[in-house]
């Protein structure tokens, strides 16, 4: 009975032992297909959390309202996307990164910002980088306000010695994480936002194959091809807008003439800064074969409108409502304001960001004739 005994408990433990190992493999290769976002936020009964993201070009939003300092957010996320919290009661608002997980939000509505967020895997990953860059950037500030640099002096030892930093941070961050999708968003954080696309693209090279598939990936390639398409030598992509009397307007109808293209906003201060020796160029040059072209990329037609008469702009005025999320902005790598293209008779890139001076001495070596 005893030698039974121990087959009998044997075998029981060898089963036991196999369905640890099934239920592993069952975890492991688990995937959550929906959040969970599990608050404890003091506030008022009734106070509303939003959750809202970007994705493809369409936003979606979502909400719940705190009971008893509690809440429970769910939800379903396309894949991993940056996600905006915020509340009924103030302006405050946090940005998480969330992927499909079960993830904790602690503090209070009166200092929304400050919740902790615990259980976000890429949201902590990420938080890791911007802490070092803020550092950085800390560093930076007190460097020019020790050394009396002019923050707009883009040659200063000082100011090309904070980019290098911040691109061997973004760089050794991407070859450390080469799946994770923070390291996309710190590309975009370090390099799209200052319009680098060789910088860009140099990082974008280290991430892994799955990497690449995802959505802010996809971006950052989308930014470089778009940026490359934009280099001097390269076919300028047509324009088709209305300018500001409703008439259409059609870039290749203006084959035979150089044309100017200045892209602006009326929020945009270095851009309005610029329109007083466009003003005087445009003067100079007119009955030249030059055409000066005026693309706003405000979405608030009223806000273009009204820039246009204070600044006294004459020339041909085209406005995108689309602003820089739609297909003309990306077609430009259109990251940054402001921006502009010179086009030759063929429609060619001849010249990009060219401001001030620079402007000013292209545009007078140029063949320019009577018309």
């Amino acid at each position: 009975m005893k030698k039974i005994n121990y087959k009998l408990r044997g075998l029981a433990s060898r089963s036991i032992l196999v369905i640890a190992v099934l239920l592993s493999v069952v975890v492991m290769s688990y995937k959550a297909d929906s959040y969970v976002i599990d608050g404890d936020i003091q506030a008022p009964n009734g106070t509303i959390v939003r959750i809202s993201y970007e994705y493809r070009g369409s936003r979606t939003i979502d909400s719940v309202a705190i009971e008893n300092n509690k809440m429970i957010l769910k939800g379903n996320l396309p894949e991993t996307v940056v996600c905006t919290l915020s509340n009924s009661i103030n302006q405050q608002q946090k940005i998480i990164v969330l992927q499909n997980e079960h993830v904790k939000l602690k503090g209070s509505v009166s200092k929304f910002y400050y919740a902790e967020v615990t259980g976000a895997a890429e949201n902590e990953l990420f938080s890791t980088f911007k802490e070092k860059n803020i550092n950085i950037t800390a560093d930076y500030r007190r460097q020019l306000e020790k050394s009396k640099v002019d923050f707009h002096d883009r040659k200063s030892t000082v100011y090309l010695e904070f980019h290098r930093r911040v691109d061997s941070l973004t760089l050794s961050f991407v070859k450390a994480n080469p799946d994770a999708v923070a390291s996309s968003l710190a590309i975009i954080n370090s390099h799209l936002n200052s319009t680098d696309f060789l910088k860009a693209e140099k990082c974008y090279a280290f991430l892994s194959p799955n990497a690449k598939n995802g959505y802010y990936a996809k971006r950052i390639k989308s930014f470089v091809d778009a940026s490359k398409a934009v280099e001097v030598g390269r076919q300028a992509s047509n324009v088709l807008l209305n300018d500001i009397v409703g008439k259409k307007f059609d870039l290749r109808e203006y084959r035979g003439k150089y044309v100017l293209l200045d892209f602006w906003a009326s929020w945009c201060v270095p851009c309005r800064e610029e329109h007083p020796l466009l003003r005087k160029l445009n003067a100079e040059l007119i009955g030249k074969n030059l055409v000066f072209v005026s693309i706003s990329m405000d979405s608030d037609q009223k806000s273009w409108r009204k820039a246009v008469a204070d600044d006294g702009l004459t020339w041909t005025q085209l406005n995108d409502p689309l602003a820089l999320k739609g297909p003309l902005a990306e077609a430009y790598a259109l990251k940054a304001l402001p921006f502009n293209c010179i086009l030759d008779p063929q429609g060619k890139i001849i010249g990009t960001k060219l401001r001030g001076e620079a402007l000013t001495s292209f545009l007078s070596n140029l063949s320019l004739k009577a018309e």
